[in-house]
């Protein structure tokens, strides 16, 4: 299963989520009496929820096509019970106001921090293959210089033994250098209880948090 297989599908459940809690929402106004004022008011307030998540999960056309929905129902229930332009009325309609400004703001903040972390994201990584390419070159030198220098030793011999651990510690951090030229995320671990390091294995493959 893909990084984007998976996102796809955490996606899909976020939308689900966002569905039926403003389907749920919608409900509660549409069976609540209207003798029971208060609890039109809650259920109103309730509508918050999926915007605010909305805008966290998909920045602000997912708060825009939440709120849009949110207003659309909510302005034709008031519309069903309008009696006027009473204080109530005049409320629920600066309700729907403000669950505009809300998703609004929260939506553009929200790209606006993603924009940012892609950013950082793409500095680290041209930072990293930078790093990479400068490494490897003295790297390959010196793998190569080593090479001609076993030949002048027996393979049975001290020192032809003493350079191939040599040769072994070079190839593991060209390896080394290899996970640095890969990463796509920054995932780090815990290394000894009182810092973190970068976890190299999934830094080389494409997160995604849910």
């Amino acid at each position: 299963m893909t990084s984007t297989t998976i996102q796809q599908y955490k996606d899909k459940k976020k939308l689900l989520i966002i569905f039926f809690m403003v389907i749920g929402i919608s409900g509660l106004h549409m069976f609540i009496s209207r003798d029971y004022e208060k609890g039109h008011i809650i259920a109103r307030e309730l509508y918050f929820l999926p915007i605010i998540l909305s805008a966290f999960w998909f920045g602000l056309r997912g708060a825009l096509i939440t709120v849009l929905s949110i207003s659309i129902f909510y302005l034709s229930f008031s519309a069903v019970h309008w009696r006027g332009f009473r204080p109530d009325d005049l409320e629920r309609l600066l309700e729907v106001g403000l669950f505009n400004i809300v998703a609004v703001t929260m939506g553009f903040l929200q790209d606006k921090q993603k924009a940012l972390t892609r950013e950082k994201l793409e500095a680290i990584k041209a930072l990293s293959g930078t790093v990479a390419h400068e490494m490897n070159s003295p790297l390959f030198v010196a793998l190569g210089n080593l090479e001609l220098l076993q030949d002048d030793f027996d393979h049975d011999s001290e020192p032809y033994k003493e350079l191939e651990g040599i040769k072994t510690n070079l190839n593991e951090l060209r390896s080394l250098i290899k996970k640095i030229s890969q990463l796509r995320e920054v995932v780090t671990k815990d290394y000894d209880g009182t810092s973190r390091i970068v976890d190299f294995e999934k830094s080389r493959h494409r997160v995604t948090n849910g």
